[in-house]
């Protein structure tokens, strides 16, 4: 279905092909999913194997709940990004998602079911080498036919042959593309709202930044709003942890140009962030943040843990409940600091004017404090010429 799609323009943002490139040996995700699971569902290379797998999560609900955990997060930053190559031509792009009845995502202009009866499915996939009782599994797992056919705009009888499937494709593709154009911020990302109408309550959660993750322009990028100062964004000190340029976006891979001309083709675009250090204070807001807003801010931070340091934090927000920070992983210090030696890390010299907006947003006296208590990085400052997806 998605072959023929692709091959009347459109652009194929494919689910399944994403899921095995982050499941690839060494990766982070597969990492996780050992240290969830256990080694055995690695082989003597590293690879992930996937029956292991599938015996474990689709006889356990649990399982399945921290799979979907470590895969997709992930996934959906790789989403979003192929979304984001697409956003200013005139193609249609398709995301193929086996699983969207499950994974439901918002401000899609159309949904698409290919369908076909339980007999058929069981019968084909068993025909392809699985196994008959792990198909089935697979299937009781998923929601059923009738609730996938119920969230359908368009139907594509699969039941039938080649040449019934590409006659079906070419009497729906001029509906697909006389689509309006999908304008929403959050279009492609995951919809939990309720599907019997209830509500969900909406909880909060305070972030503690420090550098760009201040700045209500950065903020509002990511969480599709701007944090308004004295509203739900305040000043906030974080005792035990320290101010310290150490960290390097790592899925970005940068072509920096010095004060001197000079220029790198491959460089690690760094910022100040915080990391434990018992003593030290570091200043800095904290902004409220709905649990949708966090999920979109934990994608953002791809190289970087979330820790909660509620008891930690002191500020002038009142009822604060719970506050989380971010902070570099092991790794993402160690890319930092070999671009460091090799000289191929720089500063975006932008990034001064995006956080002293933000703390002048909180009065001079804290604008002040900020530039007087700020180190200076061990790497130059930088204008960033182009930056591209690792």
């Amino acid at each position: 279905m998605s072959k023929l799609l692709a091959e009347r323009g459109a652009a194929i943002i494919d689910a399944d092909q994403i899921a095995r490139d982050l499941q690839a040996p060494g990766t982070p995700v597969v990492q996780q999913m050992a240290e969830r699971f256990g080694d055995h569902i690695l082989d003597d290379e590293g690879a992930l194997i996937r029956p292991e797998v599938a015996k474990i999560v689709f006889s356990d609900e649990q399982a399945l709940k921290d799979l979907n955990g470590i895969v997709h997060p992930a996934m959906q930053a790789e989403i979003q990004r192929q979304i984001d190559l697409n956003a200013d031509t005139d193609r249609l792009v398709v995301l193929d998602f086996p699983l969207l009845g499950e994974n439901p995502r918002k401000g899609l202009a159309a949904i698409i079911v290919v369908d076909v009866d339980y007999a058929t499915a069981v019968e084909r996939a068993v025909g392809r080498g699985m196994d008959e009782d792990d198909v089935r599994k697979r299937i009781t797992s998923q929601i059923s036919r009738e609730k996938r056919l119920e969230s359908a705009t368009h139907v594509i009888d699969n039941g039938g042959d080649l040449v019934d499937l590409v006659a079906q494709v070419d009497q729906l593709w001029p509906r697909l593309i006389e689509l309006p154009p999908t304008t929403a911020s959050d279009a492609g990302e995951p919809d939990e709202s309720p599907t019997d109408g209830t509500e969900v309550e909406q909880r909060t959660t305070w972030v503690f930044g420090y550098g760009s993750l201040v700045s209500p322009t950065s903020m509002s990028r990511t969480i599709s709003r701007v944090a308004e100062p004295g509203v739900d964004f305040f000043e906030a000190e974080l005792s035990g942890y320290g101010r310290r340029w150490n960290y390097g976006v790592m899925h970005i891979s940068a072509t920096l140009e010095f004060d001197d001309g000079s220029r790198v083709d491959d460089g690690v675009i760094v910022a100040l962030g915080v990391v434990e250090s018992p003593g030290e204070t570091v200043n800095g807001v904290v902004a409220s943040l709905t649990d949708a807003e966090l999920e979109r801010l934990d994608r953002r931070e791809r190289s970087y843990d979330r820790v909660d340091v509620t008891h930690l934090v002191t500020t002038t927000a009142p009822g604060v409940d719970c506050v989380v920070t971010y902070v570099p992983r092991a790794e993402s210090i160690a890319h930092y600091e070999d671009a460091r030696d090799g000289g191929t890390a720089g500063v975006r010299r932008t990034y001064w004017d995006l956080v002293d907006d933000a703390f002048a947003a909180l009065g001079g006296a804290q604008q002040e404090r900020y530039r007087s208590t700020t180190p200076a990085p061990d790497i130059p400052l930088a204008d960033v010429v182009e930056a591209v997806e690792r």
